[in-house]
Protein backbone atom coordinates (compact mmCIF):
# COMPACT_ATOMS: atom_id res chain seq x y z
CA UNK A 1 0.00 0.00 0.00
CA UNK A 2 0.99 3.85 -0.88
CA UNK A 3 1.10 4.34 3.16
CA UNK A 4 2.24 1.85 5.48
CA UNK A 5 2.27 2.54 8.93
CA UNK A 6 3.43 1.56 12.68
CA UNK A 7 -0.10 0.84 14.94
CA UNK A 8 0.07 -0.16 18.59
CA UNK A 9 -2.74 -2.15 19.43
CA UNK A 10 -3.86 -2.56 23.76
CA UNK A 11 -5.67 -5.00 24.27
CA UNK A 12 -5.56 -8.67 22.65
CA UNK A 13 -9.47 -9.24 23.05
CA UNK A 14 -11.56 -9.71 20.23
CA UNK A 15 -12.09 -6.26 19.57
CA UNK A 16 -7.87 -5.91 19.76
CA UNK A 17 -7.55 -9.06 17.67
CA UNK A 18 -9.99 -8.05 15.04
CA UNK A 19 -8.12 -4.56 14.66
CA UNK A 20 -4.93 -5.75 14.37
CA UNK A 21 -5.73 -8.51 11.98
CA UNK A 22 -7.64 -5.84 9.52
CA UNK A 23 -4.81 -3.38 9.64
CA UNK A 24 -2.27 -6.36 8.90
CA UNK A 25 -4.17 -7.11 6.02
CA UNK A 26 -4.25 -3.47 4.69
CA UNK A 27 -0.22 -3.81 4.66
CA UNK A 28 0.28 -1.77 8.23
CA UNK A 29 3.10 -2.55 10.59
CA UNK A 30 1.06 -3.95 14.04
CA UNK A 31 1.87 -4.53 17.60
CA UNK A 32 -0.80 -5.53 20.00
CA UNK A 33 0.11 -5.34 23.95
CA UNK A 34 -1.53 -7.40 26.03
CA UNK A 35 -1.64 -7.20 30.05
CA UNK A 36 -2.16 -10.96 30.89
CA UNK A 37 -0.47 -13.70 30.17
CA UNK A 38 -2.55 -14.57 27.38
CA UNK A 39 -4.33 -13.49 24.50
CA UNK A 40 -8.87 -13.33 24.72
CA UNK A 41 -9.51 -10.85 27.62
CA UNK A 42 -13.06 -12.16 28.33
CA UNK A 43 -13.01 -14.63 25.52
CA UNK A 44 -10.30 -16.78 27.41
CA UNK A 45 -10.04 -19.55 29.66
CA UNK A 46 -9.73 -21.00 32.72
CA UNK A 47 -8.76 -24.31 34.44
CA UNK A 48 -11.56 -25.54 36.65
CA UNK A 49 -11.31 -29.21 38.16
CA UNK A 50 -8.85 -30.08 35.14
CA UNK A 51 -11.24 -28.94 32.88
CA UNK A 52 -10.73 -25.62 30.52
CA UNK A 53 -13.74 -23.73 30.72
CA UNK A 54 -14.51 -19.96 29.47
CA UNK A 55 -13.41 -17.52 31.96
CA UNK A 56 -15.98 -14.92 30.05
CA UNK A 57 -18.72 -15.74 27.30
CA UNK A 58 -19.59 -18.96 26.74
CA UNK A 59 -21.80 -18.45 23.67
CA UNK A 60 -22.53 -16.01 21.18
CA UNK A 61 -25.74 -14.32 19.32
CA UNK A 62 -26.54 -15.82 16.68
CA UNK A 63 -28.45 -12.50 15.54
CA UNK A 64 -26.84 -11.20 11.68
CA UNK A 65 -24.48 -14.48 11.60
CA UNK A 66 -21.36 -12.33 11.75
CA UNK A 67 -19.57 -14.59 14.52
CA UNK A 68 -20.54 -17.88 12.87
CA UNK A 69 -19.11 -16.71 9.71
CA UNK A 70 -15.51 -15.34 11.27
CA UNK A 71 -15.51 -18.91 13.30
CA UNK A 72 -15.94 -20.53 9.87
CA UNK A 73 -13.02 -18.78 8.10
CA UNK A 74 -10.61 -18.98 10.98
CA UNK A 75 -11.46 -23.16 10.29
CA UNK A 76 -13.77 -23.69 13.74
CA UNK A 77 -17.30 -24.48 11.46
CA UNK A 78 -17.06 -28.34 12.51
CA UNK A 79 -16.53 -27.21 16.37
CA UNK A 80 -19.94 -24.70 16.39
CA UNK A 81 -22.41 -25.91 18.56
CA UNK A 82 -25.95 -25.29 20.07
CA UNK A 83 -27.71 -25.25 23.23
CA UNK A 84 -29.55 -28.20 24.26
CA UNK A 85 -33.36 -28.24 24.32
CA UNK A 86 -33.82 -27.48 28.42
CA UNK A 87 -35.85 -24.06 28.54
CA UNK A 88 -34.14 -21.40 31.41
CA UNK A 89 -36.11 -21.16 34.79
CA UNK A 90 -36.76 -17.62 36.59
CA UNK A 91 -36.78 -17.76 40.09
CA UNK A 92 -38.35 -14.56 42.41
CA UNK A 93 -39.26 -14.92 46.07
CA UNK A 94 -42.58 -16.46 45.68
CA UNK A 95 -42.36 -19.02 42.88
CA UNK A 96 -40.66 -20.28 40.42
CA UNK A 97 -41.50 -21.05 36.67
CA UNK A 98 -40.00 -22.00 32.90
CA UNK A 99 -39.13 -18.91 30.37
CA UNK A 100 -42.05 -19.18 27.91
CA UNK A 101 -40.54 -20.96 25.03
CA UNK A 102 -41.78 -18.15 22.38
CA UNK A 103 -40.09 -15.04 23.10
CA UNK A 104 -37.56 -12.39 22.22
CA UNK A 105 -35.50 -10.71 24.84
CA UNK A 106 -38.35 -11.07 27.16
CA UNK A 107 -40.66 -9.90 25.26
CA UNK A 108 -43.57 -12.72 24.95
CA UNK A 109 -44.65 -13.37 21.32
CA UNK A 110 -47.18 -15.86 22.22
CA UNK A 111 -49.23 -13.60 24.76
CA UNK A 112 -52.15 -15.78 25.72
CA UNK A 113 -49.98 -18.99 25.41
CA UNK A 114 -50.00 -21.37 28.41
CA UNK A 115 -46.22 -21.09 29.72
CA UNK A 116 -46.70 -17.37 29.61
CA UNK A 117 -49.73 -17.26 31.43
CA UNK A 118 -48.17 -19.18 34.00
CA UNK A 119 -45.82 -16.86 34.11
CA UNK A 120 -47.31 -13.91 34.49
CA UNK A 121 -51.16 -15.09 35.46
CA UNK A 122 -54.06 -13.82 33.64
CA UNK A 123 -54.02 -10.32 34.20
CA UNK A 124 -50.30 -9.94 33.22
CA UNK A 125 -50.86 -11.84 29.81
CA UNK A 126 -53.74 -10.13 28.90
CA UNK A 127 -52.04 -6.82 29.64
CA UNK A 128 -48.98 -7.58 27.39
CA UNK A 129 -51.42 -8.98 24.97
CA UNK A 130 -52.87 -5.50 24.41
CA UNK A 131 -49.31 -4.18 23.27
CA UNK A 132 -50.91 -5.70 19.43
CA UNK A 133 -54.09 -3.33 19.91
CA UNK A 134 -51.80 0.07 21.19
CA UNK A 135 -51.50 2.13 18.48
CA UNK A 136 -47.97 2.97 17.40
CA UNK A 137 -45.91 5.41 19.00
CA UNK A 138 -42.43 6.83 17.67
CA UNK A 139 -39.90 5.82 19.89
CA UNK A 140 -36.59 7.63 20.19
CA UNK A 141 -32.86 5.62 19.90
CA UNK A 142 -31.77 6.53 23.23
CA UNK A 143 -35.28 6.10 24.96
CA UNK A 144 -35.22 3.50 27.81
CA UNK A 145 -35.83 -0.20 27.18
CA UNK A 146 -37.30 -0.63 30.08
CA UNK A 147 -39.73 2.51 29.90
CA UNK A 148 -41.09 1.41 26.75
CA UNK A 149 -41.46 -1.68 27.19
CA UNK A 150 -43.51 -1.17 30.33
CA UNK A 151 -45.75 1.18 28.43
CA UNK A 152 -46.16 -1.58 25.63
CA UNK A 153 -46.49 -4.08 28.21
CA UNK A 154 -46.89 -3.57 31.74
CA UNK A 155 -45.09 -3.77 34.68
CA UNK A 156 -45.95 -7.68 35.15
CA UNK A 157 -44.31 -8.84 32.27
CA UNK A 158 -40.91 -6.38 31.94
CA UNK A 159 -40.14 -7.58 36.39
CA UNK A 160 -40.95 -10.92 36.19
CA UNK A 161 -39.11 -12.08 32.16
CA UNK A 162 -37.43 -9.03 30.45
CA UNK A 163 -35.61 -7.39 33.19
CA UNK A 164 -33.93 -11.01 33.72
CA UNK A 165 -32.89 -11.20 30.51
CA UNK A 166 -31.46 -7.96 29.88
CA UNK A 167 -29.52 -7.92 33.13
CA UNK A 168 -28.04 -11.28 32.37
CA UNK A 169 -27.10 -10.35 28.98
CA UNK A 170 -26.31 -6.46 29.71
CA UNK A 171 -25.38 -6.18 33.13
CA UNK A 172 -27.72 -3.33 33.87
CA UNK A 173 -30.88 -2.81 34.73
CA UNK A 174 -33.57 -2.56 31.90
CA UNK A 175 -34.62 0.83 32.55
CA UNK A 176 -30.87 1.53 32.16
CA UNK A 177 -30.42 0.63 28.95
CA UNK A 178 -31.41 2.50 25.39
CA UNK A 179 -33.39 0.63 23.07
CA UNK A 180 -31.28 0.62 20.58
CA UNK A 181 -28.25 -0.30 22.35
CA UNK A 182 -30.37 -3.03 23.55
CA UNK A 183 -30.76 -4.20 19.34
CA UNK A 184 -29.85 -2.04 17.17
CA UNK A 185 -32.82 -0.52 14.56
CA UNK A 186 -35.56 -1.61 17.22
CA UNK A 187 -36.77 2.10 18.08
CA UNK A 188 -37.45 2.23 14.58
CA UNK A 189 -39.32 -1.36 14.45
CA UNK A 190 -41.45 -0.27 17.76
CA UNK A 191 -42.65 2.97 16.17
CA UNK A 192 -43.76 1.17 13.16
CA UNK A 193 -45.32 -2.04 14.75
CA UNK A 194 -45.34 -1.77 18.10
CA UNK A 195 -43.17 -4.06 20.95
CA UNK A 196 -44.73 -7.73 20.37
CA UNK A 197 -44.42 -7.67 16.40
CA UNK A 198 -41.28 -6.40 16.51
CA UNK A 199 -40.08 -8.99 18.68
CA UNK A 200 -41.81 -11.65 16.76
CA UNK A 201 -39.82 -10.52 13.52
CA UNK A 202 -36.71 -10.20 15.55
CA UNK A 203 -37.41 -14.04 16.98
CA UNK A 204 -38.31 -15.41 13.20
CA UNK A 205 -34.72 -14.41 12.40
CA UNK A 206 -33.24 -16.59 15.06
CA UNK A 207 -35.91 -19.23 15.77
CA UNK A 208 -36.03 -21.12 18.91
CA UNK A 209 -32.91 -23.15 19.54
CA UNK A 210 -30.47 -20.72 17.42
CA UNK A 211 -30.63 -17.46 19.14
CA UNK A 212 -26.99 -18.42 20.68
CA UNK A 213 -24.12 -20.59 19.59
CA UNK A 214 -21.02 -22.06 21.42
CA UNK A 215 -17.59 -23.64 20.20
CA UNK A 216 -17.20 -27.46 20.99
CA UNK A 217 -14.76 -27.13 23.89
CA UNK A 218 -15.13 -23.32 24.56
CA UNK A 219 -15.73 -19.68 22.60
CA UNK A 220 -12.43 -19.33 23.72
CA UNK A 221 -11.06 -21.03 21.12
CA UNK A 222 -12.58 -18.19 18.54
CA UNK A 223 -9.78 -15.85 20.31
CA UNK A 224 -6.97 -17.80 20.19
CA UNK A 225 -7.72 -18.75 16.23
CA UNK A 226 -8.12 -15.23 15.70
CA UNK A 227 -4.34 -14.62 17.84
CA UNK A 228 -3.04 -17.30 15.27
CA UNK A 229 -4.67 -15.90 12.17
CA UNK A 230 -3.25 -12.57 13.27
CA UNK A 231 0.20 -13.86 13.63
CA UNK A 232 0.10 -15.71 10.51
CA UNK A 233 -0.62 -12.06 9.00
CA UNK A 234 2.57 -10.65 10.32
CA UNK A 235 1.08 -9.26 13.74
CA UNK A 236 3.50 -8.96 16.36
CA UNK A 237 1.77 -10.49 20.11
CA UNK A 238 3.51 -9.13 22.94
CA UNK A 239 1.65 -10.81 26.32
CA UNK A 240 2.61 -9.51 29.91
CA UNK A 241 2.79 -5.68 29.00
CA UNK A 242 1.07 -3.47 31.44
CA UNK A 243 0.38 -0.47 29.79
CA UNK A 244 1.66 2.64 31.62
CA UNK A 245 1.33 5.75 29.48
CA UNK A 246 0.30 6.63 26.24
CA UNK A 247 1.49 10.21 25.13
CA UNK A 248 1.51 11.90 21.62
CA UNK A 249 3.09 14.86 20.16
CA UNK A 250 2.07 16.68 16.85
CA UNK A 251 5.56 17.31 14.53
CA UNK A 252 4.41 20.32 12.45
CA UNK A 253 4.96 18.29 9.07
CA UNK A 254 3.55 14.79 10.40
CA UNK A 255 0.13 13.50 11.82
CA UNK A 256 0.42 12.84 15.76
CA UNK A 257 3.30 10.33 16.99
CA UNK A 258 2.35 8.37 19.70
CA UNK A 259 4.73 6.94 22.73
CA UNK A 260 3.11 3.37 24.37
CA UNK A 261 4.86 2.84 27.94
CA UNK A 262 4.96 -0.65 29.49
CA UNK A 263 6.72 -1.54 32.33
CA UNK A 264 9.36 -3.18 30.12
CA UNK A 265 9.48 -1.38 27.07
CA UNK A 266 8.33 2.05 25.19
CA UNK A 267 6.47 1.44 21.36
CA UNK A 268 6.62 3.91 19.29
CA UNK A 269 3.43 4.34 16.64
CA UNK A 270 1.95 6.19 14.03
CA UNK A 271 -1.11 5.50 15.37
CA UNK A 272 -3.04 3.63 18.29
CA UNK A 273 -5.92 1.41 18.64
CA UNK A 274 -7.84 1.12 22.11
CA UNK A 275 -9.08 -2.29 22.62
CA UNK A 276 -9.16 -1.92 26.74
CA UNK A 277 -12.08 -1.72 28.94
CA UNK A 278 -13.10 2.06 29.46
CA UNK A 279 -11.78 2.40 32.96
CA UNK A 280 -8.50 1.35 31.49
CA UNK A 281 -8.44 3.46 28.48
CA UNK A 282 -9.65 6.86 30.24
CA UNK A 283 -6.63 6.08 33.25
CA UNK A 284 -4.25 6.27 30.20
CA UNK A 285 -5.97 9.12 27.72
CA UNK A 286 -7.37 11.93 28.93
CA UNK A 287 -8.92 12.67 25.95
CA UNK A 288 -11.07 9.38 26.60
CA UNK A 289 -14.29 10.31 28.75
CA UNK A 290 -14.55 7.78 31.70
CA UNK A 291 -17.93 6.18 31.95
CA UNK A 292 -19.43 4.25 35.59
CA UNK A 293 -17.61 0.42 36.07
CA UNK A 294 -20.06 -2.13 36.22
CA UNK A 295 -18.20 -5.11 37.65
CA UNK A 296 -19.45 -8.73 36.98
CA UNK A 297 -18.03 -11.40 39.47
CA UNK A 298 -18.51 -15.11 37.69
CA UNK A 299 -17.96 -18.15 39.54
CA UNK A 300 -17.53 -21.39 38.45
CA UNK A 301 -18.39 -24.53 40.69
CA UNK A 302 -17.24 -27.99 39.76
CA UNK A 303 -20.05 -30.51 42.08
CA UNK A 304 -20.45 -34.16 42.92
CA UNK A 305 -23.97 -33.91 42.74
CA UNK A 306 -26.01 -36.51 41.15
CA UNK A 307 -29.33 -34.61 42.22
CA UNK A 308 -28.66 -32.46 39.31
CA UNK A 309 -28.78 -35.29 36.98
CA UNK A 310 -32.29 -34.39 35.80
CA UNK A 311 -31.41 -31.18 34.83
CA UNK A 312 -34.16 -29.93 37.51
CA UNK A 313 -33.92 -26.29 35.97
CA UNK A 314 -32.88 -26.84 32.66
CA UNK A 315 -30.05 -24.77 30.96
CA UNK A 316 -30.01 -22.23 33.76
CA UNK A 317 -31.76 -19.82 35.83
CA UNK A 318 -32.55 -16.18 36.22
CA UNK A 319 -33.29 -14.71 39.61
CA UNK A 320 -35.58 -12.11 40.08
CA UNK A 321 -34.77 -9.26 42.99
CA UNK A 322 -32.99 -10.13 45.97
CA UNK A 323 -33.94 -13.91 45.70
CA UNK A 324 -30.03 -14.21 46.13
CA UNK A 325 -26.64 -12.49 45.39
CA UNK A 326 -26.03 -14.33 42.43
CA UNK A 327 -28.34 -12.47 39.44
CA UNK A 328 -28.18 -16.02 37.31
CA UNK A 329 -27.07 -19.44 36.98
CA UNK A 330 -25.99 -21.68 33.91
CA UNK A 331 -25.54 -25.01 34.79
CA UNK A 332 -22.94 -25.84 31.79
CA UNK A 333 -23.28 -29.45 32.14
CA UNK A 334 -27.22 -29.80 30.95
CA UNK A 335 -27.04 -26.69 28.79
CA UNK A 336 -23.81 -27.88 26.57
CA UNK A 337 -23.12 -31.55 25.31
CA UNK A 338 -19.37 -30.79 25.42
CA UNK A 339 -19.72 -30.29 28.92
CA UNK A 340 -21.04 -33.30 29.51
CA UNK A 341 -18.90 -35.34 27.67
CA UNK A 342 -15.68 -34.05 29.12
CA UNK A 343 -16.84 -33.63 32.77
CA UNK A 344 -19.12 -36.93 33.23
CA UNK A 345 -19.05 -37.30 36.13
CA UNK A 346 -19.93 -33.89 37.67
CA UNK A 347 -21.80 -30.95 37.05
CA UNK A 348 -20.42 -27.52 36.30
CA UNK A 349 -21.99 -24.67 37.14
CA UNK A 350 -21.58 -20.89 37.10
CA UNK A 351 -22.91 -18.28 38.50
CA UNK A 352 -23.38 -14.70 37.75
CA UNK A 353 -22.88 -11.77 40.38
CA UNK A 354 -23.07 -7.86 39.82
CA UNK A 355 -20.22 -6.48 42.01
CA UNK A 356 -18.21 -3.16 43.39
CA UNK A 357 -15.04 -4.55 44.23
CA UNK A 358 -13.30 -7.80 43.83
CA UNK A 359 -14.82 -9.37 46.92
CA UNK A 360 -14.53 -12.80 47.32
CA UNK A 361 -17.99 -14.90 46.97
CA UNK A 362 -17.07 -18.20 47.43
CA UNK A 363 -19.05 -17.76 50.80
CA UNK A 364 -22.40 -17.45 48.82
CA UNK A 365 -21.95 -19.44 45.79
CA UNK A 366 -22.88 -23.00 47.38
CA UNK A 367 -25.94 -21.50 48.94
CA UNK A 368 -27.00 -19.39 46.07
CA UNK A 369 -26.92 -22.06 43.61
CA UNK A 370 -28.89 -24.35 46.19
CA UNK A 371 -31.82 -21.94 46.05
CA UNK A 372 -31.47 -20.94 41.90
CA UNK A 373 -31.42 -24.78 41.63
CA UNK A 374 -34.13 -25.95 43.98
CA UNK A 375 -31.53 -28.88 45.61
CA UNK A 376 -29.88 -28.63 48.53
CA UNK A 377 -26.12 -28.61 48.05
CA UNK A 378 -23.32 -29.22 50.59
CA UNK A 379 -19.89 -27.07 50.64
CA UNK A 380 -18.45 -30.92 50.43
CA UNK A 381 -20.21 -31.46 47.22
CA UNK A 382 -17.41 -28.59 45.66
CA UNK A 383 -14.81 -29.92 43.69
CA UNK A 384 -13.45 -27.16 42.67
CA UNK A 385 -14.12 -23.45 42.56
CA UNK A 386 -13.49 -20.66 40.38
CA UNK A 387 -13.94 -16.92 40.62
CA UNK A 388 -12.97 -14.32 37.75
CA UNK A 389 -14.52 -10.54 37.94
CA UNK A 390 -14.51 -8.33 34.71
CA UNK A 391 -14.56 -4.27 34.82
CA UNK A 392 -16.60 -2.53 32.26
CA UNK A 393 -19.51 -5.11 31.72
CA UNK A 394 -21.60 -2.58 30.67
CA UNK A 395 -19.35 -0.53 28.93
CA UNK A 396 -21.53 2.91 27.54
CA UNK A 397 -21.19 4.23 23.96
CA UNK A 398 -17.98 6.73 23.42
CA UNK A 399 -19.13 10.03 22.37
CA UNK A 400 -16.18 10.16 20.09
CA UNK A 401 -14.34 6.86 18.32
CA UNK A 402 -11.24 8.86 17.71
CA UNK A 403 -10.60 11.44 20.65
CA UNK A 404 -7.33 12.42 19.32
CA UNK A 405 -5.44 12.12 16.45
CA UNK A 406 -4.62 8.97 15.51
CA UNK A 407 -6.01 7.68 18.23
CA UNK A 408 -8.56 4.85 17.77
CA UNK A 409 -11.56 3.13 20.12
CA UNK A 410 -12.70 -0.33 19.72
CA UNK A 411 -14.32 -3.05 21.59
CA UNK A 412 -15.32 -1.73 25.28
CA UNK A 413 -13.32 1.35 24.71
CA UNK A 414 -16.59 2.20 22.47
CA UNK A 415 -19.23 0.98 24.24
CA UNK A 416 -19.74 -2.14 22.82
CA UNK A 417 -20.63 -5.61 24.80
CA UNK A 418 -21.16 -9.03 23.43
CA UNK A 419 -18.84 -10.76 20.46
CA UNK A 420 -21.96 -10.38 18.14
CA UNK A 421 -21.60 -6.30 18.27
CA UNK A 422 -17.70 -6.58 18.22
CA UNK A 423 -17.59 -8.59 15.05
CA UNK A 424 -20.67 -6.37 13.69
CA UNK A 425 -18.36 -3.43 13.81
CA UNK A 426 -15.57 -4.77 12.49
CA UNK A 427 -17.26 -5.88 9.58
CA UNK A 428 -18.40 -2.70 9.13
CA UNK A 429 -15.13 -0.84 10.05
CA UNK A 430 -12.27 1.44 7.83
CA UNK A 431 -9.69 1.66 9.95
CA UNK A 432 -6.50 1.69 8.70
CA UNK A 433 -8.03 1.69 5.09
Amino acid sequence: MADPRRWIVIGAGPAGLLAARRLAAAGHQVTVLEAEDEVGGRVSRIRVDGLDMDAGAESFATRGGYVEALARELGLGDRLVTPSGDPAWVVTAERSFQMPRAGWLGVPTASLSRDVVKALGWGGALRAAADRFLPPEPVDPEDSLGEVARRRLGDVAVDRLMQPVVSGIFSRPIDELRIDAAASGLAAEVSDVGLVKAAKRRRAIAPAGSAVMGIDGGVFHLTQALAADATRRGVRIETGQVVAAVTHKQPAHKKAQWQVVTEQSKWKADEVVVAASRPVAAALVPQIERAPDKQVALVTLSLDASELNRHPRGSGVLAVGDVTRAKALTHASAKWAWVAREAPSRHMVRLSYNVNSREDLSGYAVADASRLLGVELKDSQVRDLVQVTWHDAAPTRAGNREPAPGLHLVGAAAGFSGLAAIVDDDSRSTLGS
